[in-house]
């Protein structure tokens, strides 16, 4: 059950840092998305291998954060933000 639960918080944390994403840029709240999307995956490490479909769902969130912060990072070097919107 816990499991379930971990894959729905890693769904939602995803569809948040998408929905700021797409509303404000990438470079807006860097620093906060970053944080919630760590602290996530510490979560989802801490089941260990509890099943193998989870497994690959957490290669899955990681690869996609990876890639938001390497994508925001981007946004905030071209934008010239310090990652918190200003």
């Amino acid at each position: 059950m816990l499991i379930y639960g971990i894959t729905v918080l890693m769904i939602a944390a995803l569809g948040f840092v998408l929905y700021r994403t797409i509303r404000r840029g990438a470079e807006y709240r860097l620093v906060e998305n970053i944080v919630l999307l760590a602290i996530v995956f510490v979560a989802a490490s801490a089941l260990g291998d509890a099943a193998e479909w989870f497994r690959w769902a957490r290669y899955v969130y990681t690869a996609l954060g990876a890639a938001y912060i390497v994508y925001g990072a981007y946004a905030k070097y071209r934008g010239g933000t310090d990652g918190y919107g200003q």
